[in-house]
């Protein structure tokens, strides 16, 4: 919790407790069989959750359309009541508010606080209640172990500003403001929907121990996921970015399945699901849209790329880029680009518009080659841009490594313009490694040399 009357006294001695719990910040502790579920180190008070999450969904709502079923969203927010009921760290502050959104995909998200937001594709493509149920449960794990204040939290760490944390938080009326002044935004691009694998983890084992409590079969979680993903191939993709799949996620409910003891018992399915499934998948479809945000106006190009490159180095592959150029790290991706690289539409989304994206794929085939799983991954990517198209497509020898390179045409972020894709595929044991290099068709030759350098330099983790 953070104080506001303390004083200096008081600022000193939480920096000084934040100091000496730095090196606990990756540890979370719980215990599924025991409620004792720990959140992680926290600046936020559980009212500055609500707060977060409240600023966060006035800004959600403008940027999504909801779906206004009456009847569908008073039985998930029934369904929701009953996961509650039992849910760990459930404190009286968390709001708990339930909104249906009218899109196709297969996806669902979780602010601070308690504000949960389930696409309509989801419940098209659940099997029972207790998958469902599943997915809520999930979500409610993010919520009850403070996940998006605690990502937060870590990216204050890692900036150095705990002068700026004890002395700005709280002491003006929007957080969001002060957030973003940290760097930290708040709506549908915010670091706080972007979970971790072991953020995934804890969030599973909740949803684990709270649809076991509420009496459903607690294997449905993990069954859902796993459903999804073989299913829907083409409709998961933004829920795969946003809930990075942990390994053996399956095995690892299992084992949590184990320690809860006897089942209270295996509910999977009610008349009040199938009728809302029916009512959802019988609604007209949403507004079609192109999957990319369009930025009208003039937009001024980025500056010139640094002839001095800098390194990254992570765990699946290092690489060189301009010093002048960002870095932003997702679970399973990250993206190098210039200021400016990154545009944001009308409706709030964000795209990239220059520079390189970094990725992994799973090809659905179980035998599968480079070529063919590349021309998977080209139609996946096609689904939210159908205007992409191939344009030439040769192999080629990257550092001894066996590789396919695409070149893509495409239609740019920037309104108006169209953009070359430059895409690289690489296999990296059951997964495809994809680079790609992307600028306005206008000035992707004159980023072609950057790029070689980038590619040039690109290594593959051993």
């Amino acid at each position: 919790m953070i104080s506001r009357a303390n004083g200096a006294t008081g600022r000193t001695f939480r920096a000084t407790m934040l100091l000496a719990c730095l090196i606990a910040l990756p540890c979370v502790v719980w215990g599924i069989g025991k409620l004792d579920f720990k959140p992680g180190f926290n600046l936020f008070s559980l009212a500055e959750d609500v707060q977060v999450g409240k600023e966060g969904s006035t800004q959600i709502d403008k940027q999504v359309l909801l779906l206004n079923d009456a009847l569908t969203l008073e039985y998930v927010k029934d369904l929701e009541r009953k996961l509650i009921a039992v849910a760990p760290n459930n404190h009286a502050e968390y709001v708990w508010q339930i909104k249906l959104v009218n899109r196709t995909e297969i996806n669902a998200f979780a602010l601070p606080g308690g504000y949960i937001y389930v696409n309509r594709g989801l419940i098209e493509a659940a099997e029972n209640e207790a998958q469902l149920a599943g997915a809520l449960a999930h979500e409610s794990g993010h919520v009850v172990m403070r996940h998006g204040t605690h990502a937060a939290t870590q990216a204050m760490v890692a900036q150095g500003t705990l002068g700026i944390i004890s002395g700005m938080l709280g002491q003006g009326d929007s957080l969001g403001g002060q957030l973003a002044q940290m760097g930290i935004s708040l709506g549908l691009n915010s670091m706080m929907l972007k979970n971790s694998r072991s953020s995934e983890s804890q969030a599973d084992d909740v949803g684990t121990y709270m649809l076991y409590e509420a009496g459903y079969d607690p294997r449905a979680l993990g069954q859902f996921f796993q459903l999804i993903e073989r299913k829907y191939p083409q409709r998961t993709l933004q829920f795969f970015s946003d809930h990075p799949n942990p390994q053996n996620r399956i095995r690892e409910v299992d084992r949590d399945i184990a320690r809860l003891g006897p089942p209270r018992g295996a509910r999977t399915d009610s008349p009040e699901f199938e009728a809302a499934k029916r009512r959802v998948t019988a609604l007209a479809p949403p507004p079609q849209t192109t999957g990319t945000p369009k930025v009208s106006g003039r937009q001024e190009p980025p500056p010139p790329p640094s002839e001095q490159m800098t390194r990254y180095e992570g765990r699946a592959f290092a690489l060189s880029y301009p010093d002048n150029w960002k870095v932003e790290q997702g679970e399973n991706e990250l993206a190098v680009f210039p200021p400016g690289g990154m545009v944001t539409g009308a409706e709030g989304e964000t795209a990239q518009a220059y520079g390189a994206a970094i990725s992994h794929y799973r090809p659905q085939a179980g035998n599968w080659g480079l070529v063919d799983a590349t021309g998977e991954l080209v139609e996946s990517m096609r689904q939210s841009n159908p205007q992409l198209r191939i344009v030439q497509q040769t192999g080629m020898n990257q550092h001894g490594n066996p590789a396919v390179s695409t070149l893509l045409q495409n239609a740019s972020p920037l309104e108006g313009q169209r953009e070359t894709d430059h895409l690289v595929t690489i296999r990296q044991g059951d997964y495809v490694l994809a680079l790609i290099f992307m600028a306005p068709a206008g000035a992707f030759e004159s980023y072609a040399p950057t790029f070689d350098k980038i590619l040039q330099s690109f290594e593959v983790a051993k």
